[in-house]
């Protein structure tokens, strides 16, 4: 499988230098309001999208799962709450005062 992986990367690597030999001549990006940016080649501004998109979705990603652990770690203390519970209620239940009163009835 490791070998599988770098023969993949490897593959990535070659597309994205030979995409990056055909994009080399520069471009200026256009936004709202006549801002320009400054000239760079074209495969310099793909490469830039693609890490801000990559960062952007690794910190979605990391809030998201930060919130999951939250929620995890307050369902885990409810569970323990609601087991002590449960095991004061069975000791209560099967007291011997409890076992003597059902004798009684």
């Amino acid at each position: 499988m490791s070998t599988l992986k770098w023969v993949f990367f490897f593959l990535l690597l070659a597309a994205a230098i030979a995409f990056a030999i055909q994009n080399d001549q520069p471009v200026s990006l256009r936004y709202y309001f006549g801002w320009v940016s400054i000239p760079l080649p074209l495969f310099l501004w793909s490469f830039l999208s693609f890490s801000i998109g990559f960062i952007l979705s690794g910190l979605m990603s990391s809030l998201s799962k930060a919130a999951l652990h939250s929620r995890i770690r307050q369902k885990e203390k409810a569970i323990a709450q609601l087991e002590q519970n449960l095991s004061a209620l069975k000791a209560d239940h099967l007291s011997p005062y409890s076992l003597e009163e059902r004798k009684k009835e």
